[in-house]
């Protein structure tokens, strides 16, 4: 799994997240997502999973924890584009309506 992580013109920070999230890279993936978390001044962190062919439990989990501390913080933490089978996990889970629901 690989993680490009970059600023948007907004001052938004944007994660490209590469491969697949599971027990062997979750620990990578979160790390990365929580220092982009911690920047401050972002208003949003966007986490473009197009490129997700597999996320486990442990993924899930992440993006859970994430989220919450992203909201503590005042910022969205956004995912966009997530592949069918991921889409449909996160679905199941409840994870995709408050990942994906527009900003207010």
């Amino acid at each position: 799994m690989l993680v490009h992580t970059y600023a948007i013109s907004d001052g938004s920070v944007h994660l490209s997240v590469v491969g697949e999230i599971d027990i062997a890279t979750v620990e990578d993936f979160e790390e990365a997502l929580a220092r982009a978390i911690a920047i401050d001044g972002a208003p949003r962190v966007v986490v473009d999973f197009s490129e997700v062919t597999f996320c486990d439990s442990s993924g899930l989990a992440a993006l859970d924890r994430c989220c919450e501390q992203a909201s503590h913080r005042g910022l969205q933490l956004r995912l966009v584009r997530p592949q069918r089978g991921v889409r449909r996990l996160l679905e199941l889970t409840g994870l995709l309506e408050a990942l994906t629901r527009p900003d207010i």
